[in-house]
This record gives structure tokens, C-alpha cells and sequence, in this order.
């Protein structure tokens, strides 16, 4: 069966996950997709494990080559190991190796038992893994024999990972038989833009900018090879190319694409060079083009010259010229014509739709608009300009069929643009804001900063912080007056996004002007007010700056940074602790009913509300707003506030107990987070507490510790808190204390310096006060609880309470007070099925069966724990699923991993020695007095042994107990 995973990490994960279970991989997709560098990262894993990994390489000339493969499989095996062979496998197989004379009397059958000896003979001493690299060219007597020995393998320690490309039928499936075992079948898919970065800037000292390997990336559309030819290209470059200028193409695609053209005319290539200039060519475009060429190239004649892309010209010169109504049929004739032409040279094909068309390779279109040269591929532009209907497409081929500084040029780029924005393509706005800036005469200093000011202001709200920064500090270098001074300053900050630590001077030269331009003042306080929270951790300054530009945004009547700045001074109240207050004001904000300016939505007054709805566990109307937020966000194409709504999103499911849509909210957040470079430390925290609650616990602690990690090189102090946080949360459930209790410590200490009362918004006190108690600091923890209990308690942060009680019924409980602990967790438990959070009601009880385990109350552990399983596998949170499992397994093998009931047979193993021998006694008719003389123990020694058995095995007699059909030295068989 063939697996479609959505990244190169699925893929990884996936075949990690199938070989540990005894499968094999067949990684399966086209050339240059990346498919051996997968495989190079899965036997990297393997040797870290310590496997014997035998890896082989193959090429097509290899083909033809008998048992080429062999000896690139074997080459790193010593003669040594060929020894233990019987004398004529020991032959055959060294001379089909090359090390030896071939006989020419080698027995086929000897060459491949010798094959299938050698892998069992490895796999004895430890698990032995067959990498194949390019199964597709595997030579015939190859692969006919790692057949042969793959259908034996099927039991033993030998497992094989293949890379397959697209081709022959009979070529893949003989890649699938030299598989031991199953082989599961995965498409590798292209790789994402973060994948790419992490390819081609891990090893270099040279990175590239960000939008130059976007670029490359869309150029390339995620092939691996070309992606990382042009990166190595561009690196090997005397200078790096500008934005719009031209990326550099691979000669094999040069190659290629040569190849199609040879025998094609210049009408084809015209038509070619055209398609390459337009952004989503279709069928009507190219006919249009086709046209406007053939006017071109026939000098006014409807015919074509005799070539094989068009009907062939007439030999008679003499014949009359046909008629208007015959011309245009003629001329729609061979535009199909050449259309069609174009299609055959493959290197263009239509779309399932029969509509849209486009290149084969993607490179194609790079290569044939390089090729062009700058006449050519101004010649193109014109032609879509002629041929295109009015609009911004329209003007953007103007410009590009031009050359030099032209105002009026300039002025219809800017409606362009605008046009563009309004349509929700704040990407081609930017483009064309670009383009008009390139045409604006230098005499016109004001207009050209004007414009890359709006570039700045349309780079921002498309996310691209980096153009964003690139045009604004370009505005500077011209700007002649103190607004435009102020308002590139400001979207320098804005840029920022949350690495505002370092913009203290920019902040200072914007106040520096700042007297001269009032309009801007209340924006630049509520930003100074967002510095203040995010990256001084001064929340007495953050409020103070909030007020001020609430009150200035009042008096010059802007609504929209009135409401922000209303929205920043609620929560940064909340966090203080000053519910009442924060909540008049989020009114305030509320009442304002305006509209923020785009990838600001997630900071309006509705999303603040969502958030403080989060905190105080109101999940129902936290949950309502956030999807209506969240449609809004992704209907106008907001990539900024999609990805900061789905953070929030994620994690309210998560308290809601919605594992399964948390961690896809959470994987979406991430992926938007690393194709865009921005808001990284927010998506892994909130990947993080998706994954530890419905993934995987390790990708939660990679996850917690790369958002730590990023807030700390950006100074940010509202999420490395939070990261911290999930990270202790997460140590302490893989076990280790003492780690915990100082990742948790340390996001308490950020969070109380930053002036947090609240414990809501940053989760430390349940966890910590866990977390001390298994590193066996008591007092410690006793303390806190106490404290944080009744600071939880004033605020009305019941959910937070709820935990605290569960925290200290485990102190409770290390304390030998199980009666105490008991009662508090049966409490807390009731608390949060009040509260609606079942993932913390399923904690509730699972630490309620291990209480009650240690109490030696087995049956009602049992029973706490099924209710703690069926809570977890109702809100799909497999690790605590996976957890609670593990206990009750434990204890009596009474569940299966699914969490059905065991058979006898997995009960009896959970009996330990002593309980199996008194048991095997009893079952013989022997009374307890005999048991005890036969095993020298006590009378009492002997009935506490059966009554533990019984409740094991599930029995309540000696009449039940003899019962059991045993199979002696295996235990009872039924």
C-alpha cells in the first residue's frame, strides 16, 4: 500500500516508525525529489542504533552489469565472514563479486543460498539493514537474488529501505521483492520551503537571503536536485542576484529543454517565450499570443511558412487573397495550430481541466525567459500587454515591456497596486509598488519615498517582513520630511514582529521627529506600549504606554489604534491580575466595532477576547470566536492572522479536549510559520502543547525547546515563559524530575519579573508544584501550592485551582496520606468535569489509579484507570492513552493495546514468580498449610499470595483458579 505524506518529516517518522515495527520501506517518487537524502538521513539512524547497515547505490548504466549490485552491497563485508559457508556457496558468491575467478560452472542455486546465509548469519548478531539507492537500475541476477533471499527473511532480523523513481512496471516491483517482510510503500511529496532552507543553508557559511530561496523554491516547485543545483549555482556566483532579476538554471534542464525545442520553429519558441513571461498562462492567452505572432511572422500573409507546427504554405504564389471572413478563419486555424505545436514539444501540457496550461519542468519557464534575452523578453511582455484584458496583469507587463523612469507609467503601477490590494493580493501589490518605484524619475525624491513607504506598508501586510524592512529602510535614505521619517521608522518596528529588543534606537530617532507628525503619535506610543510587553517585560510601562495612546488616539480620532492600544492595556491588566478593570476597557475596545488593518485582526478586541475567554476556561465562547475570526482571517487570503489565530485555536482545543483537530490547527500554524519566518516561536510552543497532548512526546520536547531557543535569540519574553513551561511539563512525563522542576522554575522566575500574577496565561504553578514532588522537594512544593492555591482562588482561576489540588493529592500521597490524596483527586476531578476539561479530568484520574495502586487497593486502580483510559480515548490524547495503558499492563496484562480486555494467558505472565508457584501448587489440590511446608513460607504468606493472584487472574476461588487449562511452563491456556 502506497502512503501520501504531507512533508519530508512525515515521510521520515513514518518509515522510522515501520522499520522499528519490523517493516520494510520502499520510498517512492520522481527524479531529484530528495529521496536519497531521506535514505542517507534513515541510515544514519540505523548506525546510531547500532544495525548492521549494508547500503548500495546504483546508476542506469549499471543495468546491464551482472551482480553489480552484490558488490556494492557486500564490498564493505571481510572475506572473513564469507568463511562459515559451505565451500561452493563460499565460491559462487565471491566470484559473482568480483574478488574472486568465476567459475563457469557456478551453481545458481549455491549463489543464492550463500546470499541468504551470509544476511541470517548478520542478522544473529544484531539487526542488519539493506539500503537500496535506486532499486529502479538493480542488474537482473541481482535482483532475482535478493529475491529469493527477501521471501525467506520474512521472519528474521533483516529489513530493507529502497528509493524507487517512476518507470517500468516490472523495474519497481522487482525493487518491492528484494524487501523482506512488508513492504510499505511511501510518496515522497516535494519539499516544503522549510525543508528546502534547512538543505541548503545547514553547511554553508554563505546563507542566502530569505526571499531569494523562496524563489528558488517556487522556481523549482520543491525538486530537492534543482532546488540545490541553483542554490550551489547562486553560491558559486560572483554576486547574488536582486529581486526580479534572473535565478540561475541547471544545465541539465538547459539541456533538457534544448532537446524538446530541437526542430521546433521560431513561431513555437515566440509562443514558448511568451508562456514563460505570463504568470498562469491558459489555452485563450496562448491562442491571443499565438495570433499577435503570427501577424509578426507571416508579415501580414495568413499562413504560416512550411514548418512542421503549422499547415504547410501554399507553392502556388499566384493564388487570390481570401476573403475577410475566410482570413479570420485561417488565422484561428493556425494560432490552433501553433497552440498546439507548443504542446507537442513538451514543454508545455494542459491542466486536468483542459483549461490552464503549464510546464513540464517547472525550470522550463526560467530557462526559456533567460534564453529570451532582454529584447526578447521585452518583445514578450508587449505581446501579453496587446493581448491581455484591462487590469493590474495588464499593467505589470507594461512596465515590464519598458525600460527607464516614466511617471505616468509610475501613477498606473500605483492604481494597479491598489487594485491588486483590494482584490487580497497584498503580494502582487507589493510587486507593482516595486515596479512604479524603478519608473519614478530621481527628481521626484517625495513621490519615490512615498511609494516605498506604501511597498513597506503592502510587504507588511502580505508578511513579508523582510521586503518589508528592505523598503522601509530604502525610504530613509530619501525621506525629506518628518512624517516619512516616523512612518518608515514605525514600519521598521512593525517588522520587528516580535524581536522588538533590539529597536531602542529606531524608537528613539522616530520620537525624534515625532514632534513635527502628531497623526502618528498614538500608533508609535501603542507600539513603544507592545515593546514594553514583549520584549522589556515591563508591564507598568506597557499599560502606561497603552493609556497614552488611547487617550492621543481619541483626540485625533484614530478608531483602529484606539482599539489596539485598548486591546494591549486589558491584557496586560489580566496579567496583572486586574480582571475588572481589564474587562471594562476590552469593552471599551469592543464597543469601538472598527476594523485593524490586515495581519493585525489577531490583536483586535474580538481575538483579546477569545484569549481571556481561554483563560478562564470559558473554551465554549473562546472556541466561537476564534472560528469566526480564524474564516475571516483565511476568506481575505491574512496569512499573518491565520497563523496567530490558529496558534490560539490549537491550544484551545487542546484545554477542550479536541486533541485530533489541535494538532492539525497546530501542524498548519507550523508550516505557515516556517514558510513565512515569522511567528516561529509561537507556532512550536503551540505544536508543542498539541503534540504533548495528542502526538508525540519527543517532537514536544523538540518542538518546546526550538520555541525557547527562538525567544531567546529574539528576546522575547511573552513566549519563552510558555515554552519553558510546556518543556518542564513534558521532561516531567518522560521522567526526568529534577530537569522539569528547573524548566518549570525558570518560567516562573521570567513570568513573576514580568510582573504576572495571574496563573493562567503562563501554566507553571500545577506542574511545578509535580514536579518538585517527584524530585523530592516537599517542603518546597507544599509551599507552593498553598500560595498558589490561594492566589488562583482570589483571581476566580478555578481550573488552575483544580490542578493544584490534583499537584498536591500527589504530595498528599508521597506523604503516606492515601485516604487525603484519594479524596483530593476524586475532587479535583469533579471540579474539572464541571469545568468542561476533560484532558485534565482524565490526569485527575489516572493519578487517582496510581494512588490507589500504591494503596494495594488493585481493583479500584483498575477501575480509575479504565475511567482515565476511556476519558483519553474519547478526546484522542494518545500519550496519555499510551500511559495509562502502560499502567494497567503493568500491573495485570489486563488490557490489550487497544483497551479490551487481555486473555488468561497475558494475566498468568503478570503474576510474578512467587504468585505463580504458590498458584501452581494451589491448582494441584495442595491446601495453604501444604504450600507453605513445600515453599517455606508462612500459612498468612501463602493466602496473601493467592488473594493478590486471584484478583490478577480474575478469579474469586480455588474451584475457578483450578479451572484454568494449564499448559505447564507456559501457564493456562484458556
Amino acid at each position: 500500500m502506497r502512503t501520501v505524506l504531507v512533508t519530508r518529516h512525515d515521510v521520515e517518522s513514518a518509515a522510522l516508525r515501520y522499520l522499528a515495527g519490523g517493516d520494510s520501506v520502499v520510498l517512492h517518487g520522481p527524479s531529484g525529489m530528495g529521496k536519497s537524502h531521506v535514505l542517507h538521513k534513515l541510515v544514519a539512524a540505523a548506525r546510531g542504533c547500532g544495525k548492521t547497515v549494508l547500503l548500495a547505490t546504483t546508476a542506469p548504466a549499471e543495468r546491464e552489469v551482472p551482480f553489480s549490485l552484490l558488490a556494492d552491497l557486500f564490498d564493505s563485508i571481510p572475506d572473513t565472514e564469507f568463511g562459515a559457508l559451505r565451500p561452493p556457496q563460499r565460491t559462487a558468491l565471491l566470484g559473482a563479486l568480483g574478488r574472486q575467478a568465476q567459475c563457469e560452472c557456478s551453481d545458481p542455486l549455491a549463489l543464492r543460498l550463500a546470499v541468504l546465509n551470509l544476511l541470517r548469519r548478520l542478522a544473529d548478531r544484531d539487526h542488519v539493514l539493506l539500503a537500496l539507492d535506486g532499486a529502479c537500475h538493480i542488474d537482473e541476477p541481482s535482483a532475482s537474488v535478493l529475491a529469493y533471499a527477501a521471501r525467506r527473511l520474512v521472519d528474521s532480523r533483516v529489513r530493507a529501505v529502497v528509493t524507487v523513481t517512476p518507470g517500468p512496471a516490472r523495474r519497481a516491483g522487482r525493487a518491492t521483492e528484494s524487501c523482506p517482510g512488508k513492504a510499505r510503500v511511501l510518496f515522497l511529496p516535494p519539499a516544503d520551503l522549510p525543508e528546502l532552507r534547512e538543505m541548503a543553508q545547514g553547511d554553508t557559511e554563505r546563507r542566502l537571503p530569505d526571499w531569494l530561496l523562496r524563489a528558488v523554491h517556487t522556481a523549482s516547485a520543491g525538486n530537492v536536485a534543482d532546488a540545490l543545483e541553483m542554490v550551489r549555482l547562486l553560491h558559486e556566483g560572483a554576486a547574488l542576484p536582486g529581486r526580479g532579476e534572473l535565478l540561475p538554471v541547471p544545465e541539465r534542464v538547459r539541456h533538457s529543454l534544448a532537446a524538446r525545442l530541437e526542430g521546433t520553429g521560431p513561431q513555437v519558441r515566440a509562443l514558448l517565450q511568451t508562456a514563460a513571461c505570463a504568470q498562469c498562462p491558459d489555452v485563450t492567452l496562448l491562442h491571443a499570443a499565438a495570433q499577435d505572432i503570427l501577424r509578426q511572422h507571416s508579415a501580414g500573409r495568413p499562413w504560416l511558412s512550411r514548418r512542421s507546427d503549422g499547415p504547410p504554405a501554399s507553392d502556388d504564389s499566384d493564388r487570390a487573397a481570401p476573403s475577410g471572413e475566410t482570413r479570420t478563419t485561417q488565422d484561428d486555424a493556425a494560432a490552433h495550430a501553433l497552440v498546439a505545436g507548443a504542446l507537442l514539444s513538451g514543454v508545455l501540457e494542459m491542466d486536468d481541466d483542459q483549461d490552464r496550461v503549464h510546464f513540464t519542468q517547472p525550470l522550463f519557464a526560467h530557462a526559456l525567459y533567460a534564453a529570451a534575452g532582454p529584447t526578447g523578453r521585452r518583445t514578450a511582455h508587449a505581446r501579453l500587454c496587446a493581448v491581455l484584458p484591462s487590469g493590474w496583469e495588464r499593467t505589470r507587463q507594461r512596465a515590464l515591456a519598458t525600460t527607464g523612469p516614466d511617471e505616468e507609467l509610475a501613477e498606473a503601477l500605483m492604481k494597479a497596486a491598489q487594485q491588486a490590494a483590494q482584490e487580497g493580493a497584498p503580494g502582487t501589490a507589493t510587486e507593482l509598488i516595486r515596479l512604479a518605484v524603478a519608473r519614478t524619475p530621481d527628481r521626484l525624491a517625495g513621490p519615490r519615498c512615498d511609494r516605498l513607504l506604501a511597498g513597506a506598508d503592502q510587504a507588511l501586510t502580505a508578511a513579508d517582513h523582510e521586503l518589508c524592512r528592505e523598503l522601509a529602510t530604502a525610504s530613509l535614505h530619501i525621506a525629506d520630511t518628518p512624517a516619512r521619517h516616523v512612518k518608515g521608522r514605525m514600519l521598521l518596528i512593525a517588522a520587528a514582529d516580535q524581536a522588538m529588543s533590539g529597536m531602542g534606537h529606531v524608537f528613539a530617532e522616530a520620537f525624534a521627529h515625532l514632534h513635527n507628525a502628531p497623526h502618528d503619535q498614538p500608533y508609535l506610543h501603542y507600539l513603544r506600549a507592545c515593546k514594553a510587553h514583549m520584549a522589556d517585560g515591563d508591564p507598568v510601562l506597557a499599560w502606561s504606554e497603552a493609556e497614552q495612546a488611547v487617550a492621543l488616539a481619541r483626540q485625533s480620532g484614530d478608531r483602529s489604534t484606539e482599539a489596539l492600544s485598548l486591546s494591549l492595556q486589558a491584557f496586560v491588566g489580566t496579567l496583572r491580575g486586574e480582571h475588572e478593570a481589564a474587562d471594562v476597557l476590552l469593552d471599551q475596545g469592543l464597543s469601538l466595532s472598527v476594523s485593524v488593518r490586515a495581519g493585525q485582526a489577531h490583536l483586535a478586541p474580538d481575538a483579546v477576547r477569545a484569549r481571556l475567554d481561554f483563560f478562564a476556561d470559558r473554551l465554549v465562547d473562546a472556541d466561537a470566536r476564534l472560528t469566526v475570526l480564524l474564516d475571516r482571517a483565511r476568506a481575505a487570503d491574512d496569512a499573518q492572522d491565520t497563523l496567530y489565530l490558529l496558534c490560539s485555536a490549537a491550544e484551545t482545543d487542546v484545554r477542550a479536549g479536541r486533541c485530533h483537530r489541535a494538532l492539525k490547527f497546530a501542524g498548519e500554524a507550523l508550516d505557515l510559520a516556517r514558510r513565512l519566518g515569522i511567528g516561529l516561536e509561537h507556532a512550536c510552543y503551540s505544536a508543542a502543547v498539541a503534540e504533548a497532548a495528542g502526538g508525540d512526546l519527543g517532537r514536544a520536547a523538540a518542538l518546546a525547546e526550538e520555541s525557547a531557543r527562538i525567544s531567546r535569540r529574539k528576546g522575547d519574553l511573552v513566549y519563552l515563559p510558555l515554552a519553558l513551561g510546556q518543556l518542564g511539563h513534558v521532561q516531567l512525563r518522560l521522567g526526568d524530575a529534577p530537569a522539569a522542576a528547573a524548566s518549570l522554575d525558570s518560567a516562573r522566575t521570567i513570568a513573576r519579573r514580568r510582573g504576572i500574577i495571574d496563573p493562567a496565561p503562563v501554566p507553571w504553578a500545577g506542574e511545578l508544584v509535580e514536579a518538585l514532588t517527584a524530585a523530592g522537594e516537599r517542603t518546597r512544593a507544599r509551599h507552593m501550592a498553598e500560595s498558589e492555591r490561594e492566589n488562583a482562588s482570589r483571581l476566580g482561576r478555578w481550573g488552575v485551582c483544580a490542578s493544584l489540588l490534583r499537584a498536591e493529592a500527589l504530595l498528599l500521597a508521597e506523604s503516606a496520606d492515601y485516604d487525603g490524596a484519594v479524596a483530593a483527586l476524586q475532587h479535583a476531578a469533579e471540579r474539572h468535569e464541571v469545568l468542561a476539561l476533560p484532558l485534565e479530568r482524565g490526569r485527575d484520574l489516572l493519578a487517582l489509579g496510581t494512588v490507589r495502586q500504591r494503596r494495594r487497593h488493585i481493583t479500584a486502580a483498575l477501575a480509575s484507570w479504565r475511567d482515565a483510559a476511556a476519558v483519553f480515548r474519547e478526546i484522542q490524547a494518545e500519550p496519555w492513552l499510551s500511559r495509562t495503558h502502560a499502567q494497567m499492563t503493568r500491573f495485570t496484562h489486563a488490557v490489550n493495546p487497544e483497551g479490551h480486555e487481555a486473555g488468561t494467558a497475558a494475566r498468568w505472565k503478570a503474576l510474578t514468580e512467587g504468585e505463580r508457584r504458590v498458584s501452581a501448587l494451589a491448582r494441584t489440590g495442595a491446601t495453604n498449610r501444604e504450600i507453605a511446608s513445600r515453599l517455606v513460607l508462612s500459612a498468612k504468606t501463602v493466602e496473601a499470595t493467592l488473594t493478590r493472584a486471584y484478583r490478577k487472574l480474575g478469579v474469586r476461588s480455588r474451584t475457578e483458579l483450578l479451572g484454568l487449562d494449564v499448559d505447564e511452563g507456559r501457564g493456562p491456556t484458556a
